[in-house]
């Protein structure tokens, strides 16, 4: 009987791992494998927006309130950090995006004269800097009333890898 018992328990474990292991599911919850993703897939209803983080980031907070507040979540992995939010833009008198995007490259070049920004279009720029935590990345786009930022903070000894990443978070980011 405790035979019996042993080997039935052993099939169905086997066939548990064996399916959950074939079903490689992203952030959202979708299969992956139908969506030709790689990396983990990070959706945001609230704000219209995903974007695909390199693989093995791991949520930090599943605070709905908090995700609410800040439009995203913060993921870490492996001394790596990406922060990921948005927000609400209330643009007064004859501000733009574009505007906007040309005084915050001006603003992080002010603060920091080693930041290297530049512009990828009029409603979005990136920037890279180092300091005494490491290699920092902005990512900010301007779209539809809404600011979005892609924040990441890595180890000097990443930067290639990373720089590489960055780019690819960047050419997946979608907005509704």
């Amino acid at each position: 009987m405790k035979k019996s018992l042993l080997f039935l328990l052993t099939i169905v474990s086997i066939t548990m791992f064996v399916s959950c292991a074939g079903e490689k599911k992203s952030a959202s919850g979708s299969d992956a494998s139908e969506e030709n993703i790689e990396g983990v897939k990070y959706e945001n209803k609230d704000f219209g927006y995903s974007i695909v983080l390199p693989e093995g980031f791991k949520q930090q907070n599943n605070d709905a309130q908090m995700e609410k507040e800040r439009g995203g979540k913060l993921f870490l992995s492996d001394g790596c950090m990406i922060d990921v939010t948005a927000t609400e833009m209330n643009y007064l008198g004859d501000m733009t995006p574009e505007k906007s995007i040309d005084q915050s490259i001006e603003m992080s070049k002010a603060l920091n004269d080693s930041v290297d920004a530049k512009k990828i279009d009029d409603i979005s720029y990136v920037s890279k800097s180092q300091d005494d935590f490491g290699l920092r990345a902005h990512y900010e786009l301007q779209k539809n009333g809404k600011k979005f930022m892609i924040d990441v903070t890595y180890p000097v000894e990443k930067k290639d890898k990373f720089d590489k990443d960055i780019e690819s978070m960047i050419k997946s980011f979608k907005v509704d």
